[in-house]
Formats: structure tokens, C-alpha cells, sequence
């Protein structure tokens, strides 16, 4: 938050004595000097004149005071008979009276005007203060964190010691200091009145109409409906309404910010929580979906078995037990990203140690060979590969998924290149197919969970939960690496896995080297 300037208060600026002083000495000097050359009705005239220049640099009370003095002066030395206060025609009576009263219409007018300067002075003052506050409260993520600088302010402006009482969550039954942040020093009756200006959003003490015995003055955080907080303004002054109000009002932005934190996060949780539940509906969309079929495959496989081995031969029978085979291994792969998908969303964390990519990928292999698959698959490794701090059985669930993705989206007998190499301080595993490729629209929407990419095989779509891609990517993420998809000019699709290249630690080179 952006500190509040305040700027000095020319509205409490100090009169000029000095000007107005020399204003009328130098006017009373021309009087006299203009004595014999000017009769006494010019000459009050020009009396007139001094008094209202001087009027602007003086305060009202010296001006009134200085306006009389000046005047019976003037009937003392300019008035025949000069010397004394008798006046021999009643024309200078007259014109003596006017004088005064005039020098006395000009004072008042002055004073009033000025005190009209300077109350503008103040709101515009006060305005810019609360336009500052306002929009640092709207540039802060939490108001909260702001306390300290509201307390300052409000000191600031005041002048008196402040303390805040602010609550953190809802408010409680009892007063409870574990439920607020208190800032500053209160006494025991200090707090309950803090705490009785929080529960009734009322302003206490002197001049506020409530509790006027107290010598403090007791200012709500107020919201729309209720109060979040108390302020306290130790010895305030019963005559200083327009700071209370202007306090309270910076009091109300910061209470109306507050609550406005507060219902965006509430928000936020709502969110969350309707995201979570849109979460699990797809999940259980997805298994009730996706599980169907190799379910009903493998219960009418294993019906054949059981009703009709007799009339079976040997390659009729290998054929069931080999289909029931593959749907539980489908139905494995999907429960086990599911599975891990929601371990990894819930905890990042992942056993890392020192892996070989040779031995990750010579796993691979055997798996695909025991499928009987292994011949679709080209590998090729940089030689000296250095070691990945990684999570092997992630790193190979995540080549198993980009794999079964490539051999599933590409036509049969085609093959799967995957190529291993170091690319700018990365290890870079690529796995490419031959497929029909995937939409430009579709390549950051096809790493969300419970989405699966338009391509077809054969006309159908390709089964899946559309969790595999996104495991894929949380995997890489979790190892501090990424994962990338490219449509080369060529055809097909290539999956990049990066992943960020460790030094070893020197026990391990020695160990290793021994």
C-alpha cells in the first residue's frame, strides 16, 4: 500500500502581524502626510482603505479593535478642534460614524470570507486524503495487513493517541481478544467500550450524544450493515466535530474495504468448493462412462468362459482369457491416473532419488513387450545421459500414458518414436506419432482433467477418462519440468517432456566413481 501524503493544513496558517502592520503604518503615515493637502473626508477615506487591506492579513478581533482605535485617532488629530474628541459640525459626526461603521461591515466581511477559505481548504484537503486512502485500499489484495497505516493516519489527523480493535473473522458471543487484532495500549474500561462501539456501530464519548462523560471518543469500522472494528481517539476534544467526521468517514472506507476482502473470499471458497464438487461429478461421469465397457467386456468374456467352456476349443478359450486380460489392464491404467491424479492435486510432494532415463525407458519396453507392442516403439538416447533426480514410477506412469496415447491415435503397425536429449540446461523426453494429429484449438484444453481431443480412430472415438494427459502434465510440473505438445509439418504429434537437469551432489560423484 502506496503511504498516505498529508500535506500540511494552510487552512490553520498563522495570520501576518507583520504585514498588517506595516499596512497600517504606511497608511497612517499617508494621512498624515497627505494632512494639508487633503480635507478630512478624503483623508477618511483613505483610513477606510487601510482598514480593509489590513483586514485581510489580521485576525478579526485585532482588525475591530485596530478599526476603533484608528478611527477615535483620527477624530483625535484630524477633526477639528484638533487635540480632542469634541466635534464642532455634525457633518463630521456623521462621517465619523459611517467611517467606523464601514471599517466594522469591511472586518466582518473579511473574517467571513476567510473563514470560508479556509473551511474549502479543509474539505479539499480532507477530500484528497480520503481519495489517497481509497485507492490504496483498492490497489491492497488485503486490507487487513493494513492496520499499522490506518492507525498512523488516523493519529496523524488527529493528533491523539490511537488504538484499534479490529476484528479477524465473525464476532463472537463474548468479547474475546483472541478473535481481533488490538493495536495500541487500552485500559480494561477502554476495551469494553471498544467493544460496545463494535457490537452497536455507534460512535461514544464527548460530543458524540452517547456516554458524552467520557473524555475519549470511540469511532465503528463500519460496513454496510454492521461494524467490524472500534477506533479509539484518547482526550478528543468536544469542539472538533469536523475532524470526528472526517476521521469516521476514512474509518468507514477502511470498514467497507474490509468487508469487501472478505466477501471475495468467501466467494473464492464458494468457488472452490463448486469447482470441487464439478470435480467429482465428472470423476464419477467419467468412471460410470468409461468403466462400462471393459467392465461388460470382461463379464461377458468370463460368461463365455463359464456357460460355454466345454464348446470352446483351446484358441477360443485363449481368446476370452486374453480379452478379460486387456480390459483389466485398460481398467488399471485409468484407475491408477485417476488415483494418482488426486494424490498429486492433493499433495505435490514426490519421492525424488537419482534414476537412470536408460533404465526408466528399458522398464518401458519390457512392459510394451510383454503386450506384445514392444515393435512399435523406437527409442533413441544421447549417449551419456547424465542422472535424473526424479520419481521413477511417476516419470514411467507419465511415459506409459503419452505412449498408450500415441499407439492409441496412430495407425496400427506405425511407429512410436521416442528420443531422449539435452536441450538448454533440460532434459528433453519426446514421444511422436504418426496419428492424424491434434487441433490447434485443442492444444491447451487437451492437458485439463476430464477432457479428451476430437480425434477418432476408425471412426469412433477412443476411450479414455481424459485424465492420462492431465496426470501427465502434473507429473512434470511436480518435478519442476513441463510438458509440451507440437503438430510437426510432417504429421502426427509430439509430446515434450522437459525436465530440469540437477548437479550431483559430491558424495554421490565419489561413490559413484569408486
Amino acid at each position: 500500500m502506496k503511504p498516505i501524503l498529508i500535506a500540511p493544513d494552510k487552512s490553520q496558517a498563522k495570520p501576518s502581524y507583520w504585514l498588517g502592520s506595516v499596512i497600517w503604518l504606511v497608511g497612517w503615515l499617508a494621512i498624515c502626510w497627505l494632512d494639508s493637502h487633503l480635507d478630512s473626508s478624503n483623508l477618511a477615506m483613505l483610513l477606510v482603505l487601510t482598514s480593509a487591506l489590513a483586514a485581510v492579513c489580521l485576525p478579526w478581533r485585532i482588525s475591530v479593535s485596530l478599526a476603533v482605535i484608528f478611527v477615535l485617532a483620527f477624530d483625535w488629530f484630524f477633526i477639528p478642534p484638533r487635540g480632542t474628541f469634541t466635534v464642532d459640525f455634525h457633518q463630521h459626526t456623521l462621517m465619523l460614524l459611517v467611517m467606523l461603521v464601514v471599517n466594522l461591515i469591511i472586518v466582518i466581511l473579511m473574517a467571513v470570507r476567510r473563514a470560508q477559505s479556509e473551511k474549502a481548504a479543509r474539505h479539499l484537503r480532507e477530500a484528497d486524503i480520503l481519495r489517497q486512502w481509497s485507492d490504496a485500499l483498492l490497489e491492497s489484495t488485503s486490507p487487513q495487513d493494513h492496520l499499522h497505516e490506518l492507525q498512523h493516519l488516523l493519529s496523524s489527523l488527529s493528533g491523539k493517541n490511537v488504538v484499534l480493535l479490529v476484528l479477524k473473522n465473525d464476532l463472537p458471543e463474548q468479547d474475546d481478544l483472541l478473535h481481533v487484532w488490538l493495536l495500541g495500549e487500552a485500559g480494561i474500561e477502554q476495551r469494553h467500550a471498544l467493544w460496545y462501539c463494535l457490537r452497536n456501530n455507534q460512535q461514544l464519548g464527548r460530543g458524540t450524544g452517547r456516554f458524552d462523560m467520557f473524555s475519549d471518543v470511540y469511532l465503528p469500522l463500519r460496513a454496510r450493515s454492521h461494524a467490524l472494528g472500534a477506533v479509539l481517539l484518547s482526550n478528543f476534544a468536544e469542539h472538533e466535530i469536523a475532524t470526528r467526521i472526517h476521521l469516521q468517514a476514512i474509518c468507514d472506507q477502511f470498514g467497507n474495504a474490509l468487508e469487501r476482502y472478505r466477501l471475495h473470499q468467501q466467494e473464492m471458497t464458494a468457488r472452490e468448493q463448486v469447482q470441487a464438487q464439478l470435480v467429482r461429478n465428472n470423476l464419477l461421469a467419467a468412471i460410470s462412462h468409461d468403466y462400462r465397457t471393459p467392465l461388460a467386456t470382461i463379464m461377458g468374456a468370463a460368461s463365455s468362459l463359464n456357460e460355454q467352456i466345454e464348446k470352446l476349443d483351446v484358441a477360443q478359450q485363449h481368446q476370452l482369457a486374453q480379452r478379460i486380460y486387456d480390459e483389466a489392464e485398460r481398467l488399471n491404467l485409468m484407475t491408477s491416473n485417476i488415483l494418482q491424479f488426486a494424490r498429486l492435486e492433493a499433495d505435490k510432494n514426490i519421492n525424488c532419488d537419482w534414476q537412470s532415463a536408460e533404465e526408466i525407458l528399458a522398464d518401458l519396453m519390457r512392459r510394451w513387450r510383454g503386450r506384445n507392442l514392444g515393435y512399435r516403439l523406437h527409442i533413441t538416447l544421447q549417449p551419456q545421459l547424465p542422472l535424473l533426480w526424479c520419481d521413477a514410477i511417476l516419470i514411467g506412469q507419465l511415459l506409459e500414458n503419452l505412449v498408450d496415447n500415441a499407439l492409441k491415435y496412430s495407425p496400427q503397425d506405425s511407429l512410436v518414436n521416442i528420443h531422449v536429449h539435452l536441450e538448454n540446461e533440460m532434459c528433453l523426453l519426446s514421444v511422436s506419432d504418426k496419428g492424424q494429429g491434434i487441433d490447434v484449438r485443442w492444444h491447451s484444453k487437451i492437458f485439463e482433467p476430464f477432457q479428451r481431443g476430437p480425434v477418432e480412430k476408425g471412426g469412433a472415438p477412443v476411450s479414455g477418462a481424459g485424465v492420462g494427459l492431465a496426470l501427465c502434465r502434473t507429473i512434470a510440473l511436480a518435478h519442476g519440468g513441463d510438458l509440451t505438445l507440437e503438430c510437426p509439418e510432417e504429421g502426427g504429434s509430439r509430446f515434450n517432456v522437459q525436465l530440469p537437469i540437477r548437479a550431483l551432489p559430491n558424495e554421490f560423484t565419489l561413490g559413484d566413481a569408486s
